[in-house]
């Protein structure tokens, strides 16, 4: 059975085992933020606890994201996957019992968020450097953006099956669920099989933890393609993709609009991200891969400025929807292009390098953002980012020869020996 070619990477059995092991595990994760939110504000009435839990959630990227890196590189990554999946599974196992009997505090799932918060950067660590061993480097595009739609379908998925459970059983029967489809992600991951070389696998001697982490950053530094494509997505992540801060305040001030909106244009970004990977994931050639690189860089700042001139719901959903697209698109080739372009040796801490710079970003971005805007009101702010992240990519144009070449010349890539098809 031939897949159409907008699913060509299923075609892969043992992707197709990771792209299901990821969806459920994704949608773990959601479930898990939605029930630990709720949770905690009903213990505790506090949203500053239920922002602790959430920066409990990502801060571990930043703290253990080289460490990962490195580990991911010197050990299985398909067993290392199947760790983080199944410690995440005990992890809110553990959360359901201790909800279910009532002897659960704030603290306790914040400490859960933290611990699933290390798994988590463990997970998507090695999910993105196993992806190269199970399909031919060619098709590493459609692969990025068949995970990318997955990482946002979780969101509709993982909300949709939280949010009813919690009306009606509560968060520990939620927490349930989370241990499910983490167990399920975990079974999922076992049957992975992988071409990590043998003498990857064999360097386990780590006399210093701190030496291999600083070979990586140096062997970032001497691939200019590398620092080129981690350095944009940076940038990508800081000034377009940290307006989520800012969203409350625009759609009460400018759009006039109540919560009920909010949750509204969330959706219609999230679907934008999924029917954007969608419709872009059959292009196969590096040249045609360059360009749509190019025009989503200059998409994702150009809608996130036409967000911020928006002044009605209805205008707001319809760009919500190019602004999740073109961002979510933009990141899928820029990880495919990382992966390529990284040797298997240090494929591990590139990714969680990678990694690293977006999650914090994005972190750094909405704090700075929302701080900010009692002074800078939310408009002024999605119009300043979105339109200096245009002139940036821009510039680059003009100055980088590394940058024009992925649209101007194919990229020469080996080809990897893919699983079994079907």
């Amino acid at each position: 059975m031939k897949l159409p070619k907008t699913f060509a990477s299923l075609g892969f059995r043992y992707f197709r085992y990771l792209w299901i092991s990821s969806a459920l595990a994704n949608s773990g994760q959601y479930s898990f933020t939605v029930a630990a939110s709720w949770l905690i504000y009903s213990l505790s009435n506090s949203t500053a606890l239920v922002g602790t839990a959430v920066f409990a959630t990502m801060i571990p990227g930043v703290l253990f994201g080289p460490i990962i890196g490195v580990l991911v590189d010197r050990f299985d990554r398909r067993r290392l996957l199947t760790i983080a999946v199944f410690s995440n599974a005990c992890n809110t196992g553990a959360l359901a019992l201790l909800s279910l009997i009532g002897i659960v505090s704030p603290w306790v799932v914040i400490m859960c968020a933290f611990f699933l918060g290390i798994c988590f950067n463990l997970q998507m660590t090695c999910t993105n450097a196993i992806m190269p061993d199970l399909i031919p480097k060619n098709t590493l595009y459609n692969a990025t953006a068949l995970q990318g739609t997955i990482s946002h379908g979780a969101g509709f998925i993982g909300s949709a099956l939280a949010s009813p459970i919690l009306v009606l059983a509560g968060p520990g029967t939620v927490f349930a669920l989370c241990f499910l489809l983490y167990t399920g992600a975990g079974i999922q991951s076992l049957w992975i099989r992988t071409n990590q070389t043998a003498t990857t696998l064999g360097n386990l001697h780590l006399k210093n933890i701190f030496e291999p982490v600083v070979e990586g950053m140096m062997y970032i530094r001497r691939t200019p393609a590398l620092g080129l494509l981690i350095l944009m997505v940076f940038l990508h992540c800081l000034l377009t993709m940290a307006y989520t801060s800012l969203l409350p305040q625009f759609i009460h001030e400018d759009l006039r609009a109540d919560s009920g909106i909010y949750g509204s244009l969330m959706m219609f970004i999230g679907l934008g991200a999924i029917l954007g990977n969608l419709s872009t994931a059959s292009i196969s050639t590096p040249r045609g891969q360059g360009i749509l690189y190019i025009m989503t860089a200059l998409a994702s700042g150009l809608t996130l400025f036409l967000l911020g001139l928006t002044g009605t719901p209805l205008l707001a959903f319809i760009v919500g929807v190019t602004v999740g697209a073109s961002q979510a698109v933009f990141m899928a080739i820029n990880l495919s292009f990382v992966l390529q372009r990284a040797n298997d040796e240090f494929r591990g801490r590139v990714a969680s390098v990678n990694f690293i710079l977006a999650s914090g970003a994005m972190a750094v971005g909405n704090f700075l953002y929302g701080s900010f805007s009692k002074f800078i009101p939310p408009k002024i702010n999605m119009m300043s980012t979105g339109g200096l992240f245009v002139v940036i990519v821009v510039v680059l144009i003009m100055i980088s020869p590394t940058l024009r070449s992925l649209y101007k010349k194919t990229v020469k890539v080996q080809e990897n020996q893919g699983s079994v098809v079907m």
